[in-house]
């Protein structure tokens, strides 16, 4: 078979198609890009699907060599660069479905919207030199930013609009489960880590509460028990 190659183009627009129907592919300022519409000038989502049901997209699943420099399987950095009068920006959207009239029959048929996790392979040894982190979230500006935040900002949002005939579990936003035992398993240390102090918000040297007007509480589950951790006024 002969060897095939990418054209290069300058823009998206000069990438040609010859047929209504076709799908012009080319490379644009480095990057693949394809063209899906049969109007000049104009573009269609681009679609990768996989060729059946059993099989997946993947994306940089090999083995790195390289002895220096981070291994990063997949990078996304959509940029806004002009000024948007409405919507917003999403470095990544998932969003699995189980349409309408549709069953999840079985033990295993849980949906999962993303399932991130750090597989330490084998028995030998071999240290990590830093931490092992299932999810790593930053809110980050550049040094002395001058924005405004007419929002909230959070590292972590959780919304739920849920309607069900049954939930035979428990909907709660966050659950943790004891770690799984295995040979030389390790266990959780505690529910939440707070690493330093912070005036009015956390602090580890009060041994007497001195406001003792209760306002509220803190429901939790513990063991399918539900306790619950009170609150004090400011």
């Amino acid at each position: 078979m002969a060897t095939q190659f990418l054209a290069k183009f300058t823009s998206l627009a000069k990438i040609p198609l010859d047929h209504p129907t076709a799908v012009g592919v080319g490379i644009v300022d480095g990057a693949i890009v394809l063209r899906g519409s049969s109007t000049a000038g104009a573009f269609g989502h681009s679609s990768f699907n996989s060729a059946a049901d059993d099989k997946v997209i993947k994306l940089n699943s090999r083995n790195y060599i390289a002895t220096t420099g981070d291994y990063i399987g997949v990078q996304v950095k959509p940029a806004a660069t002009v000024t948007k009068t409405a919507d917003g920006l999403k470095g990544l959207e998932v969003s699995p479905r189980v349409n309408d009239a549709v069953a999840m029959a079985g033990a295993s048929g849980t949906v999962i919207g993303i399932h991130s996790d750090v597989y330490l392979k084998g028995t030998s040894a071999g240290t990590i030199a830093g931490d092992i982190r299932a999810l790593n979230l930053e809110v980050v500006t550049d040094d002395a930013g001058t924005r405004t935040i007419s929002g909230n900002v959070n590292a972590i949002r959780i919304r739920a609009a849920f309607s069900a005939t049954t939930i035979s579990g428990a909907m709660i936003p966050i659950r943790i489960e004891k770690a799984e035992a295995q040979t030389n398993s390790k266990q959780w240390s505690a529910v939440l880590d707070l690493p330093s102090q912070l005036a009015g918000v956390w602090d580890d040297t009060i041994t007497t509460n001195t406001d003792t007007t209760a306002a509220g509480f803190i429901a939790v589950r513990i063991n399918g028990n539900v306790r619950y951790i009170p609150t004090y006024s400011a």
